[in-house]
């Protein structure tokens, strides 16, 4: 029998959870029983393209032809494409994707079962009645899904972001701090993500100047860079650090395809978003056995048990967080624990071994379905 062919349709392609989701999920299935192909529908300047580089290095094809088209040729280019497929699965409540089925499907042909995969609340919030799935990666992305989903709210499932536990090696600790030129007894916190002003890396870089005035074995790292859609956060973030006189102290290493590596070298994340998914550099610090401060906001509630598997601040509170990494910088102990409890939570909840089952019979049981109801 023929592996299965899954389409993976994306708003963009940036660096992400959605984007490792794919690129797992490409790596764990059995290529014997499913072919996996990405398009993605928008390109800006700025986007980096790691993830295309990753997926290719697995063999995995993506369309790219939609950059070059607009909204509706792309919607003619995807309604052509998707009759080869048995499943689309959408991210990113990516606009195209149901236009472009409903279309296929008005010209008579026939058109693969869709599952929509959220990792915001909003994009929830617009999920389609055409969707056979909807996927969320945490509790309240399902529920908001769910309230769309009316008469069959059971369809709005929850299936947490994913990491692979073999990218983090701890032996890779020493030759990152090396890197860094930080000493072993240095304290590094790491924020990891895209530049966006929903994750507050401002007040990241205000608690790092008020931590750097009591922990002068403190260091900081931002790795990630600056989202395409507000270039100017990035720089409005460097501008901060200089009045702060943190340049010493802080270090923006940008777009990197080494994450998993460099969270080795890190002894805490710092994490202050409000209004995220389920963040997945939080599965990440997991899989890295870093101390997490976090703010309470959606997944993290999820992820994070506080006092036991990372410390909870309030959001917007640059001065309790930098009182929280105080604390984890002075007692090596509490970091430790913390870490070995968030690696051992990531090892049961979000390891690729874990979630790549769950995504294999979902996909068997909607394509077998849709065969059903076709007769």
């Amino acid at each position: 029998m023929s592996p299965r062919a899954v389409l993976f349709v994306f708003a963009w392609l940036v660096v992400g959870g959605e984007e490792t989701e794919v690129r797992l999920l490409a790596r764990g299935l059995d290529p014997a029983r499913y072919r996996i192909e990405v398009a993605a529908c928008l390109r800006r300047e700025g986007m980096p393209d790691q993830t295309e580089q990753q997926l290719a290095a697995l063999g995995i094809p993506v369309d790219r032809s939609p950059y070059r088209l607009s909204f509706e040729d792309t919607v003619e280019h995807l309604a052509k494409r998707v009759v080869g497929f048995d499943l689309v699965v959408a991210c990113q409540g990516v606009p195209d994707i149901v236009p472009a089925l409903r279309l296929a499907a008005s010209r008579g042909l026939p058109i693969p079962p869709l599952i929509e995969h959220g990792g915001l609340v909003s994009e929830a919030e617009r999920a389609s009645d055409l969707a056979a799935r909807y996927i969320g990666v945490c509790a309240t992305i399902r529920a908001a899904a769910a309230g769309r989903l009316v008469g069959r709210e059971w369809d709005a499932l929850e299936i947490p972001s994913m990491v692979d536990l073999d990218e983090f090696d701890p032996e890779d600790r020493a030759g990152v701090r090396h890197d860094w030129a930080v000493a072993d007894d240095d304290v590094v916190f790491g924020w990891v993500g895209r530049l966006d002003r929903k994750k507050r890396v401002e007040d990241f870089v205000q608690a790092a100047a008020l931590v750097s005035r009591a922990i002068p074995a403190a260091r900081f790292v931002v790795i990630g860079g600056a989202d395409a859609f507000m270039p100017g956060y990035a720089v409005e973030l460097r501008e901060l650090v200089d009045r702060l006189d943190l340049g010493r102290r802080l270090t923006f290493l940008g777009d990197r395809p080494d994450v998993a590596r460099l969270m080795t070298g890190l002894d805490a994340l710092v994490w202050l978003a409000r209004g995220e998914g389920m963040p997945h550099v939080i599965a990440e610090a997991g899989a890295a056995s870093l101390a997490v401060i976090a703010t309470p906001d959606n997944g993290t509630l999820q992820q994070i048990d506080d006092e036991r598997t990372g410390l909870f601040v309030p959001h917007e509170r640059p001065a309790l967080a930098a009182a929280a990494m105080i604390r984890v910088a002075r007692d090596g102990r509490l970091r430790q624990r913390l870490g070995a409890a968030l690696r051992s939570s990531v090892e049961d909840r979000y390891a690729a071994s874990v979630v790549v089952p769950r995504w294999e019979r979902l996909f068997d049981e909607v394509i077998e379905e849709h065969l059903a109801r076709q007769g």
